[in-house]
């Protein structure tokens, strides 16, 4: 619960076949180049009050309720959107919905919906998660443009875009991995042609002696 900016950028967030939400009561915030499975999303407010603050300052200026005020960029849902009604405050465009996810009812005039299956599925081991999935071209039939402060603008409770905490603008120019991306598509990696895609996660292992067996690292 805050009121921003947020930036939530090249992420998995997976739900269940039944479209486990996102709850949010959070103000601002900046969706951009996640893959969203399953997993819709639902603004819950409540009565509670929160500060907000002069730019890169301690300095209060202000208490209120939050209010939804959102970005949605550059994203790939698969078979749930992200809107489960109209949402009057939030800018959602550039995205791509699979497998009958559907458009948000304001904005995404240059998002595509395509049927494409992309046969995503999740494995887990002691060792890590390994996500595979396809894409087709419709990412890259979307004119994307780069999500940064020119795009997403100025929040007008808070007066500030997305920025470093030295107050420079941000560009989300890399990829899941880091990587410097090459041109600005939809979802979490820069990917330079359609086909199947595997994300691995990794984690360090270490032998538990005398049992000749490996757990994960905590």
């Amino acid at each position: 619960m805050n009121h921003g900016p947020t930036l939530v950028d090249n992420n998995i967030l997976i739900g269940n076949p039944k479209g486990k939400e996102v709850l949010c009561n959070s103000e601002a915030t900046v969706f951009a180049h996640n893959l969203f499975v399953d997993c819709g999303y639902f603004f819950r407010p409540d009565q509670r009050k929160s500060s907000w603050y002069r730019p890169h300052t301690r300095e209060a200026v202000g208490v209120a309720r939050t209010t939804q005020d959102d970005r949605w960029f550059n994203n790939i849902f698969i078979r749930q959107g992200p809107f489960n009604r109209s949402h009057p405050w939030t800018a959602s465009d550039y995205n791509v919905f699979y497998e009958g996810a559907k458009k948000s009812h304001r904005g995404d005039e240059h998002s595509i919906v395509d049927p494409f299956v992309t046969e995503f599925s999740r494995a887990d081991s002691p060792t890590g998660v390994t996500i595979k999935f396809l894409i087709n071209n419709a990412p890259f039939r979307v004119k994307s443009p780069w999500v940064d402060d020119a795009l997403v603008g100025v929040f007008p409770i808070v007066g500030q875009t997305i920025e470093d905490e030295y107050g420079n603008p941000i560009k989300v120019d890399t990829d899941f991995y880091g990587k410097k991306r090459t041109q600005p598509i939809p979802g979490p990696l820069d990917a330079a042609m359609a086909g199947p895609k595997i994300i691995e996660w990794k984690t360090a292992c270490r032998t538990v002696l005398g049992t000749g067996s490996h757990e994960p690292a905590k």
